[in-house]
C-alpha cells in the first residue's frame, strides 16, 4: 500500500505539472482568484480521483465481502445490505455545497461581462498607444502613417496615393501637397466630397495622432514622387 501511495503522489504532481505547463502561461497565480480556484479545483479533482482509485484497488486486492445478503439474487449472485460508504456520501454532499457556492458567490454569472472586459482592454491599449507615440519623431510618424494609410486609404487612393487611375483623388499633386499637415488632417478628419466620390470622415475612426501621421506620410509620398 505504501508503494501505491507514493505512486499516487507522483502521479498527482506529474498531472498538475503537466496542466500548469500547458496553460500556465495564460495566467499567473495570485493575479485572478478565478484562475487560482481553477488550479485548486484541478488539484482537488486529481487528488480525489487518484486516491479514491487507489483505495478501491487496494480493497479489491485485500478485502473480502461480508454482511447480510438481500433475499433476491441473480444466478446465485447476491447483493449485500451494506450502507453507503461514509466517504462517498461526504463527497456527494460536498459536491452539492460546492455547486451552490460556485453559482452564488464563487463565480456569479451577473458579475462578469465580456463586453466590459473588451472595452477595458481597448481603453488600456489606447492609453498605451498614446503614451508610446506622445513624443514620436518624424520618422516614427511617417512609419505609423504608412501603416494606417495602407489599411484605411490605399484601397481607394493606392499604395502610392496617386488614385489608382482615377478611382480616387491623386494626393501627390501640388494642390494637395500645398495643404500641408494641418490642411490634409482637416480634410481627412471631416471627409471630402469630390467629383469622383465621397471620402468618409475619419475623425471618429482614427485618433488625431493617427490622422496627423497619415498626412505626414502623404506629404512624404509627394516628395518621393517629385511632386
Amino acid at each position: 500500500m505504501k508503494s501505491m501511495l507514493i505512486g499516487g503522489l507522483i502521479l498527482v504532481v506529474a498531472l498538475m505539472a503537466g496542466t500548469y505547463f500547458v496553460v500556465g502561461d495564460s495566467f499567473k497565480l495570485g493575479e485572478d482568484y478565478i484562475n487560482d480556484l481553477t488550479m485548486l479545483a484541478g488539484f482537488a479533482i486529481l487528488s480525489i480521483t487518484v486516491f479514491v482509485a487507489l483505495k478501491y484497488v487496494n480493497q479489491i486486492k485485500n478485502d473480502t465481502a461480508s454482511g447480510e445478503l438481500v433475499e433476491d439474487n441473480w444466478d446465485g449472485i447476491g447483493e449485500y445490505k451494506n450502507p453507503v460508504p461514509t466517504g462517498w456520501g461526504l463527497m456527494f454532499i460536498g459536491t452539492i455545497v460546492w455547486l451552490l457556492w460556485y453559482w452564488t458567490i464563487g463565480y456569479p454569472t451577473n458579475g462578469f461581462s465580456q463586453i466590459g472586459q473588451y472595452n477595458e482592454e481597448v481603453n488600456n491599449y489606447q492609453t498605451k498607444f498614446e503614451d508610446t507615440f506622445k513624443n514620436i519623431d518624424q520618422d516614427g510618424l511617417k512609419s505609423m502613417g504608412q501603416s494606417v494609410f495602407l489599411v484605411q486609404c490605399a484601397p481607394c487612393h493606392g499604395v502610392d496615393a496617386e488614385g489608382i487611375s482615377g478611382k480616387a483623388q491623386d494626393l501627390t499633386v501640388p494642390m494637395y501637397q500645398a495643404y500641408g499637415v494641418a490642411g490634409l488632417s482637416a480634410s481627412i478628419g471631416m471627409g471630402k466630397k469630390g467629383e469622383i466620390g465621397t471620402m468618409p470622415a475619419f475623425k471618429d475612426r482614427l485618433t488625431e495622432k493617427q490622422i496627423e501621421a497619415v498626412s505626414t506620410y502623404i506629404l512624404s509620398l509627394g516628395e518621393q514622387n517629385g511632386k
